[in-house]
């Protein structure tokens, strides 16, 4: 599954720049939505949020009760998934690597999965910041700002300003504000990454040159 959904994305990424045009601005697509999610630009209002759907730097996402939105980023495929009941805004800078990617996350759960070949990831939260080049993990945000960051692969360093811990595969990560983070053994959390099966089709509506509306489905198998 692995192997055929980096081909599949490897199609996608191959089409877009002679079909749509790229702005500078963008930084990642929507690869599957489900559920009731929206999407704000810095200067709009928020809207239904779809599959296809191109995001740019400063655009922030919400997910209703039983939601769930998987983007991935268009510089080295690096993917997140949103839960349900999370809010977040995406934020990227292009160098000569790629984007600089930095995600601020108010509340809710993401998993990451980054490319170690990447500019690099952040995940800033009101109580700490998570800072990756190449590794799978979860982060869950509460409503009084608490962060924990589970590691899955690779290895995680998070902190603020009182401390930081390096988080590795079965290892916690907690921090409250105005506290040093914690480190303890994973303990009670199911991967609920895994038990996705993220979309096996993306849809895009987008213009052609004289303005009229097309779909276009790329699809990959098993």
């Amino acid at each position: 599954m692995k192997k055929n959904m980096a081909i599949f994305l490897l199609l996608l990424f191959g089409l877009w720049p002679a079909t749509f045009g790229q702005s500078a601005q963008e930084i990642a697509v929507v690869i599957k939505v489900k559920g009731i999610a929206q999407v704000k630009s810095a200067d709009g209002e928020w809207q239904p949020l779809v599959n296809g759907r191109r995001l740019n730097s400063g655009d922030m996402i919400k997910t209703e009760e039983g939601a769930l939105v998987a983007i991935t980023f268009t510089d080295d495929k690096s993917m997140l998934k949103i839960r349900s009941k999370s809010q977040i805004q995406l934020a990227g800078e292009r160098d000569d690597v790629g984007i600089k990617k930095r995600l601020l996350m108010t509340i809710g759960q993401v998993w990451a999965k980054i490319n170690p070949k990447g500019a690099g990831f952040r995940m800033v939260t009101p109580s700490g910041v998570a800072a990756v080049r190449g590794t799978e993990f979860y982060t869950i945000v509460d409503s009084d700002g608490k962060m924990s960051v589970i590691g899955m692969t690779g290895a995680v360093a998070v902190y603020n300003k009182a401390d930081s811990v390096l988080v590795t595969p079965g290892k916690t990560a907690t921090i409250e504000r105005g506290h040093a983070p914690r480190l303890t053994d994973t303990a009670d959390f199911e991967p609920w990454a895994e038990d996705d099966d993220t979309a096996d089709s993306l849809e895009i509506e987008f213009k052609d040159a004289k303005g009229g509306k097309k779909r276009l489905r790329l699809k990959y198998q098993e």
